[in-house]
């Protein structure tokens, strides 16, 4: 009778030790499975993923770039439909004598058609010459001669002076006075109707001065001033 009651109550301890242990089982699964509640590893992939700086995962747009550093990545802009790509192969051969007269003649295609039948910007078209055309071939100037060359620099030479005589002196286009002789000379071609220049007065083309090219600011512009577009398109 005393072995029976002590194995009665061994066996009741184990039960309640049992139910106890279940009791907190499921508990802690509960816990778990509670709605709105967030498992702990979450929060780390999501922090991971989208905030950690040393993540491999994109969380912005691919921006392009607006400084290019080969003239590959220069992008062929224009408002008028204009054709940039002869220019940006001259300018990858170092080919500055091309370069500048397909400057000279995509301009005139950029400005309009009075501009094209003339071979010279009328100020209504020079008024309205597109700044999406005149950043194209600035941009691939700059890239080509490692920003020794285009008319960013060239407007950054005259605000540097604060006068044109100086600045064309700068350049290499023209002396200052008493002289004011220009080092290079243009002529019209009335059966082509294109400014040419006239032989052993061309531009310096085999080792131009910082801002020489390219020529367009005076090449074709005698009564209209290609920097007041500049300036307008804030150069």
């Amino acid at each position: 009778m005393g072995k029976n009651n002590k194995t009665g109550i061994y066996l009741l301890t184990l039960l309640v030790i049992a139910g106890l242990f279940s009791v907190a089982g499921a508990i802690v699964w509960y816990g778990f499975t509670k709605p709105g509640t967030t498992p702990t590893a979450t929060p780390f992939l999501a922090t991971n993923t989208l905030t950690n700086p040393k993540s491999t995962v994109a969380v912005t747009p691919d921006i392009p770039s607006t400084n290019p550093h080969s003239l590959d990545e220069v992008q062929l802009r224009s408002d008028r439909n204009v054709d940039y790509s002869k220019l940006r192969e001259y300018l990858q051969l170092k080919d500055w004598r091309s370069a500048d007269r397909e400057t000279y003649l995509r301009m005139l295609d950029a400005a309009g058609p009075k501009a094209q039948a003339s071979g010279m910007t009328p100020q209504d078209e020079m008024n309205t010459l597109p700044c999406t055309d005149l950043r194209t071939i600035d941009q691939l100037w700059s890239v080509a001669s490692n920003g020794q060359q285009g008319f960013t620099l060239q407007m950054n030479i005259v605000r540097a002076l604060g006068d044109y005589r100086r600045m064309y002196d700068k350049v290499g286009w023209q002396k200052l006075p008493p002289s004011n002789e220009w080092l290079f000379q243009l002529t019209y071609n009335p059966q082509t109707r294109r400014m040419e220049f006239l032989p052993g007065k061309e531009p310096n083309y085999k080792d131009p001065p910082p801002g020489h090219l390219p020529t367009v600011e005076i090449g074709y512009n005698f009564n209209v001033a290609l920097s007041g577009a500049l300036g307008r398109c804030r150069f």
